[in-house]
């Protein structure tokens, strides 16, 4: 099948002058007012759809991302892909959890992988080793989300019906915070230093907690959809928040004042990531595409395709170019954010991936899911 640019005859570097020159050249001989072959229509057809999408820059962003993935043909994806600054290989598969994993990170000190499942069961793990160290059972409330921070110290949380609960886990034990009414809520990220807590709810509100009393700081209703996804910046300085309404708000972590509106989004937004050097975040979306944006100005930078379903989490690795996403395929992919380089698919498991995180030194990469297994891999990232 040929790609629009093969059907209107141009380079894939082709500007909005060659494009246009090249559709008014083809219309002039399919159009079927002109042309009276019986294919005329769906010439034309074929036509008209190859301009409008080239001639939308968005489009075009996304157009050329799915070539690169393989949805089509143009001739630079191999060589995208041969320059491959990443190199990735499988270590330990950490098996201990009975329900799936819904959380997972590491020890400032990289040392450890603690991983959190749905039966509220904390697991921590030796990074090089691959041997259990320790396990946890938190006896009440919802767990599907942590933060591991700084001091030893972990915050984890869920909710159920009406309730948030959120709980602190220091040196392998265990205490209940606060369990707050909190009706319809979506998701939970704590924020870096573990001060706050954002809620992103079914009603278009997102509520920002006081994460020791289950206080309310502010609660803003700027979306039109539903909250679905959210994330802090590694600084706490920033906090995005995702909707059903096919946009990214960007505001002040402090007072919830938005600052940017992210709208080239095809889909309800799944995931989000910001890069630890406040240069990008990164957007997954219902339409199966990772989009990379400028914190600068809200600028779209790139359209990335390559999960078969759903994409549920994203990480950004400390050096600022390379994250990585998961999706209900079963795979991860690690992307780099500014220039395509060293695009790598890896089949972490057979069922959906619920979690993926980087070591603090960078030198490993977990993936965790469905399946109940957390995998650790060997990575090594240089920018060539």
């Amino acid at each position: 099948m040929a790609t629009y640019y093969e059907t209107l005859g141009v380079d894939p570097h082709a500007d909005a002058y060659a494009l246009r020159k090249a559709y008014r050249e083809l219309a002039r001989r399919h159009h079927p007012d002109v042309n009276p072959e019986g294919s005329s229509h769906e010439s034309m057809a074929q036509i008209n759809e190859a301009f409008r999408t080239l001639i939308d820059p968005d489009r075009r962003t996304e157009y050329d991302a799915m070539l690169r993935a393989g949805f089509g043909r143009i001739a630079e994806a191999k060589r995208y892909r041969n320059r491959a600054p990443i190199q990735v290989r499988i270590g330990h598969r950490l098996t201990g959890h009975r329900t799936p994993v819904y959380a997972i990170g590491f020890t400032p000190d990289s040392r450890q992988v603690v991983s959190v499942s749905f039966d509220n069961e904390v697991h921590w793990w030796d990074a090089d080793s691959g041997e259990s160290l320790k396990s946890l059972r938190i006896e009440s409330g919802v767990v599907s989300s942590m933060r591991v921070l700084g001091d030893g110290r972990i915050l984890c949380g869920g909710s159920s019906d009406n309730y948030v609960s959120l709980f602190e886990v220091r040196e392998y034990s265990a205490s209940h915070i606060k369990t707050t009414p909190a009706q319809w809520t979506v998701c939970l990220d704590f924020s870096p230093e573990g001060r706050s807590v954002a809620l992103g709810k079914v009603d278009h509100e997102l509520t920002v907690l006081d994460a020791k009393t289950g206080q309310s700081r502010y609660t803003v209703h700027d979306h039109h959809g539903s909250v679905t996804a959210l994330a802090w910046s590694p600084d706490g300085k920033y906090l995005a928040s995702g909707s059903s309404d096919a946009t990214v708000r960007l505001r002040e972590a402090k007072t919830g004042r938005p600052l940017h509106t992210l709208s080239s989004i095809r889909g309800t937004v799944t995931a989000l990531a910001f890069s630890g050097d406040g240069q990008y975040l990164a957007v997954a979306s219902a339409d199966l595409a990772v989009r990379v944006f400028s914190l600068a100005d809200g600028s779209l930078k790139r359209t990335l395709f390559g999960h078969q379903k759903p994409i549920e989490t994203l990480a950004f690795h400390g050096n600022g170019w390379l994250f990585a996403s998961g999706g209900r395929d079963g795979m991860a992919g690690l992307w780099t954010a500014a220039d395509g380089l060293g695009e790598v698919h890896l089949r972490a498991s057979h069922k959906p991936i619920s979690a993926v995180a980087f070591s603090t030194d960078g030198k490993k990469f977990v993936t965790a899911g469905q399946d109940r297994t957390v995998q650790l891999w060997s990575l090594t990232a240089k920018r060539s």
